[in-house]
């Protein structure tokens, strides 16, 4: 599907940032596994800010599939950044210690990011949000900010970690990513395209079901690859 298109460059121009030009001895399979859930968290949660469920020119496609594509999609996020948290846990128990009340900053950033995923997921099904908020521009605002805040505690916790991030260039790299890609909300609110002719077709929330499940299948392959056979390859 051409929506697809924009996560694909996303994640070409991210892949170089994480893991070209950095020395990176390969460890263990679950350890190298949760490095590639967070990459693929990422991209993802990065990506939500193009598809943000409002309606776009291409696809042409009603209302109800941007609004289930960026729900299911932000769920798929939230379920590899839980997965990166717990096999690093799983992988090295010692990592705990650091997300006590005094460990590292990028460590506590990564905690809040978590935090940060679930109360951006959790308020988008319409049974939660209806309890909390009576408007939904009170929604919007108030999870765009939260995808703000957890987008910028993500990049402070890959660059701080200094794990893949490590050179300068690779720092500036993701921060200007990552600042392209949290104003992209708004040049698509102020700078829209004349709307194309012709009407949307409609019924196309079960392909956006197909979509998150396709795109979640895919991400979990790579991830499994990652931690079994490429870390190795990339390793010096």
């Amino acid at each position: 599907m051409i929506i697809l298109l924009p996560l694909l460059v996303l994640c070409g121009l991210l892949v170089p940032v994480f893991f070209i030009g950095a020395d990176l001895p390969a460890n263990e399979p679950s350890w190298d596994g949760a490095m590639g859930c967070g990459f693929i968290a990422y991209v993802l949660m990065a990506f939500l800010f193009l598809l943000t469920g409002r309606p776009l020119r291409v696809p042409f496609n009603d209302g109800k599939f941007f609004t289930v594509a960026h729900r299911l999609l932000g769920c798929v996020a939230g379920g590899f950044v839980v997965l990166h948290a717990g096999l690093s846990l799983w992988a090295e128990p010692l990592t705990g210690r650091y997300l006590l009340p005094g460990g590292p900053g990028y460590m506590l950033a990564g905690l809040a990011g978590l935090l940060l995923a679930a109360l951006a997921i959790g308020p988008s099904f319409h049974a939660v949000r209806a309890r909390i908020w009576r408007k939904a521009a009170r929604f919007r605002q108030a999870h765009g900010l939260v995808a703000l805040v957890l987008l910028g505690m993500a990049s402070f916790h890959i660059m701080v970690a200094r794990l893949h991030v490590q050179a300068r260039g690779q720092m500036i790299a993701l921060s200007a990513i990552a600042a392209f890609c949290a104003i992209l909300p708004w040049v698509g609110r102020h700078g829209r395209l004349p709307r194309p002719s012709g009407h949307r077709r409609r019924h196309t929330a079960p392909v956006a079901v197909r979509l998150a499940v396709v795109v979640g299948g895919v991400s979990l392959g790579v991830c499994v690859l990652y931690g079994v056979r490429v870390s190795q390859w990339l390793a010096p």
